[in-house]
């Protein structure tokens, strides 16, 4: 299709300052709880998750990944959320359980109009995953992140690349 993302591009300004994304999933992750009290959602972290990013704009992307986990998993298998801090970047994974997303879906799922082009966005129970992901991942670009997902029969997981120091000389 000719669609030109470019478009439709959502131009997320982001406001980096020093955020730990440990507190801030930690908090992200309680309110979750609070609100699908019989799920179960993990937090595992190792390393340090701090950096210079849009904290708000972060908690927007986690929270659209986490509640499309907890959509889309299995209602009795955890959601896990792992987050990994190495010298360069912070890796954070969103995993589920549940039916495999097909590797056509897959490579459509952070497009804009993934469902039917007719959903109303605010439409939570269909719209909502196609704009979603797409915003999450427009987050993502925004930070000179990645988001990548891949399914297999065991899990779904999505993986956000964060590199710690958004807007400045290469890694000086």
């Amino acid at each position: 299709s000719d669609f030109n993302r470019t478009r439709l591009g959502l131009g997320i300004n982001v406001v980096p300052a020093p955020v730990d994304l440990a507190d801030l999933l930690a908090d992200e992750l309680d309110e979750l709880r609070a609100v699908h009290p019989h799920r179960q959602i993990e937090l595992d972290i190792s390393g340090s998750l701090k950096g210079n990013w849009d904290g708000r704009r972060l908690q927007q992307l986690f929270q659209n990944l986490i509640v499309n986990a907890l959509k889309y998993g299995a209602p009795n298998t955890p959601v896990r959320v792992e987050g990994h801090g190495d010298a360069t970047q912070v890796r954070i994974d969103v995993r589920n359980q549940g039916p495999v997303i097909e590797c056509a879906t897959l490579a459509r799922i952070f497009e804009p109009l993934t469902r039917g082009t007719c959903d109303p966005p605010t439409s939570q129970d269909d719209g909502g995953l196609g704009l979603g992901l797409y915003i999450a991942s427009e987050i993502a670009k925004a930070h000179q992140g990645t988001i990548e997902a891949c399914s297999d029969a065991t899990e779904t997981v999505f993986s956000v690349s964060l590199p710690r120091a958004v807007g400045t000389a290469n890694g000086h």
